[in-house]
């Protein structure tokens, strides 16, 4: 096999096979616990046509095969729990039996430690495993290779090693200085190789500027290796009652599978016969191994009630036509599945993303418990976090929750908690510059590959999700003191109002944070939201003033009536100077002068009940709110 056809390795045994006569010890990490797919022809196979694929249930088992294809002669496995496992080429013929006899006859010192040992001895304690591991790698008549598993449990903490620790760690510095080199066999060189969760298990002096060593990589099977999965494994689906469109799936089948391991490759085909889903439905057969459900609200989200969504959506959020707007459109991309159509990985990216801008209590938070209402038929089905609330440097634990060992392990990521159990739903993150610095790495991680891995190693998707952030940012701004000074006034107009913020949020990201690539991510989907104006006010007044007379007749049985003169006074006297607070000022004034009038009145009336009542202003006592019965 040609230098070119070894391109169909994985990548990471591309790099090995790079650097095995260069290095005398590799380090591999990530992906090491999945199965693997290897070409057992690839010596013998003159072309990649020719490969014969077999599955390795794990990583040891296609190591041992690859070394001894590659001509080395003793290949030695160690774990903790399973001990020893020698094995060799038939001329050399070496065993558990006879493996330290031909140690003692061939390596100064080796008689020293290992005579009168048995190797059910050696194999108990790791120290003398490594030992043993330091002489295999000193024999200069066998090329060797020894494989050392679950590294990442040599030491509680790398960083803080404990005496038994640091000598464990020194022993395997020395195995990699005392590994022989074999000139006269084409420059082959006995090497150990470390199979460990992650590279930081290992102290840094161990790998930095030492060139003996070598951490290498294990990923996720690439687009290619998940391409030709999908080719080997097409039939193992469930195929039954009509022609598979092998042409078709196959152009989505990478894209749709971005970030999944072999296992779990493996995983859709049993889902798609457990559940009897053709192969030709395999976006239904990933929802369902992801979301663990069949139903899709993107899809099923009727056209009509996308048609008619600006005038819903309208009905609740009053006098924010831009926001809606730009919200209907995102929604119309999704349902269409056009929301990354402009990407080459198309089912990377979040359904939709809107960065919601502008001043307090106008809306924001309502459009998007509108939105969720619209799209999923549930205001429950927004997941909302508060930024101010991860605003140390430990927060990205609280939304991807600890890794293991930490305190709060058990208890999970608040973000990756919640999505995992509602795939489907909008996710709202409330004041966005509040958040700590840390924060932001999660975000560009969710905006560019749609998912997370949380504390326990699980791949959470957001790739259903619609991703709303809002923010106050433009409101204020800082004078040459520091001190924080309006940005926009009331009196602005909306095109002033929208430019003074963006902005403002502009020189947060670019100046402050320094994060520019963040601001990129957002793209065009800002939308600032304008002051509450006059007549909108009515509006919100109006609205909040039937749900109040429509909840006392359902559930008190009682008459509440107002009319238009007593709504144009109370908004002279309690409302139109009070603009600049919003939609949530208006409802405070609400709260205070009608509702706990309400409260009162009933209260001086000795019941709750079956009244019939009416609220004015007086002007002729000094404008206040009173109530009346107008008969029972």
């Amino acid at each position: 096999m040609s230098d070119s056809d070894r391109k169909f390795f994985p990548g990471w045994m591309q790099e090995f096979k790079r650097f095995q006569s260069l290095k005398s010890q590799f380090y591999l990490y990530g992906n090491v616990y999945d199965c693997y797919y290897f070409p057992v022809n690839y010596k013998d196979a003159s072309n990649q046509h020719d490969f014969q694929w077999a599955r390795f249930n794990d990583i040891q088992l296609l190591l041992k095969l690859y070394l001894k294809n590659e001509g080395f002669e003793i290949i030695a496995y160690y774990d903790i729990i399973d001990g020893l496992d020698i094995s060799s080429d038939p001329v050399t013929d070496l065993n558990r039996d006879n493996i330290i006899s031909y140690l003692i006859d061939n390596v100064p010192h080796a008689k020293s430690f290992l005579d009168s040992k048995k190797i059910g001895n050696v194999e108990k304690k790791l120290s003398d495993a490594l030992s043993f591991f330091r002489l295999l790698m000193s024999n200069n008549k066998k090329v060797s290779a020894g494989i050392i598993n679950y590294s990442s449990r040599f030491s509680g903490d790398p960083n803080s090693l404990n005496e038994d620790e640091r000598v464990i760690f020194l022993k395997l510095l020395k195995s990699a200085q005392d590994a022989r080199l074999f000139p006269e066999k084409g420059g082959m060189r006995n090497i150990l190789i470390f199979l460990c969760d992650k590279l930081n298990d290992i102290p840094s002096w161990i790998l930095l500027e030492n060139p003996l060593t070598k951490g290498i990589e294990i990923k996720k099977p690439n687009k290619e290796e998940r391409n030709r999965f999908f080719r080997v494994q097409a039939q193992r689906f469930y195929h039954e009652g009509e022609a598979v469109n092998f042409e078709e799936i196959i152009s989505i089948f990478a894209d749709l599978t971005d970030g999944l391991a072999n296992q779990e490759l493996e995983n859709l085909i049993t889902i798609s016969q457990q559940e009897k889903i053709h192969i030709n439905n395999i976006q239904q057969i990933i929802d369902l191994f992801k979301y663990g459900t069949r139903e899709n609200f993107w899809e099923d989200l009727e056209k009509s009630k996308i048609e008619n969504a600006g005038n819903e959506l309208k009905k609740r959020v009053m006098g924010q036509d831009p926001a809606i707007r730009k919200s209907v459109e995102i929604i119309r991309r999704a349902k269409l599945g056009l929301h990354s159509i402009d990407v080459k990985n198309t089912k990377n990216k979040p359904k939709g993303v809107m960065f919601f801008a502008g001043p307090t209590g106008v809306g924001k938070t309502e459009l998007a418990k509108s939105l969720a209402e619209l799209i999923f038929n549930d205001e429950d089905a927004i997941l909302r976090f508060d930024m101010s609330e991860y605003n140390d440097s430990n927060s990205d634990t609280k939304l991807i929750g600890s890794p293991p060992g930490y305190v709060g392990y058990q208890e999970g990521g608040q973000l990756t908690g919640q999505v995992s159990a509602k795939p489907f739903s909008i996710v709202l993150f409330d004041e966005i510059e509040k958040a700590h610095p840390v924060i932001f790495d999660k975000f560009l991680q969710i905006l560019d590959d749609g998912r997370l891995t949380d504390g326990k190693g699980e791949t959470v998707y957001f790739t259903e999700t619609l991703i709303i952030f809002t923010s106050n940012l433009g409101v204020y701004t800082e004078d040459e003191h520091g001190r924080r000074i309006p940005n926009i006034n009331y009196s602005d107009s909306y095109e002033v109002t929208s430019k003074n913020i963006m902005s403002e949020i502009q020189n947060f990201f670019n100046t402050k944070l320094n994060r520019p690539e963040i601001l990129n991510r957002f793209g065009d989907n800002f939308v600032v939201f304008d002051f509450i104006r006059p007549d909108i006010d009515k509006m919100i007044l109006l609205k909040s003033l039937n749900m109040i007379r429509k909840n006392l007749l359902k559930q008190k049985n009682c008459n509440f009536e107002f009319d238009e003169q007593f709504v144009e006074k109370f908004r002279q006297y309690y409302i139109l100077n009070n603009l600049n607070n919003g939609g949530r000022g208006i409802n405070n004034r609400v709260e205070t002068y009608i509702k706990n009038g309400i409260a009162n009145f009933m209260y001086e009336q000795n019941t709750s009940e079956n009244l019939n009542f009416r609220v004015v202003v007086a002007e002729d006592d000094e404008n206040k709110v009173k109530f009346e019965c107008i008969g029972k």
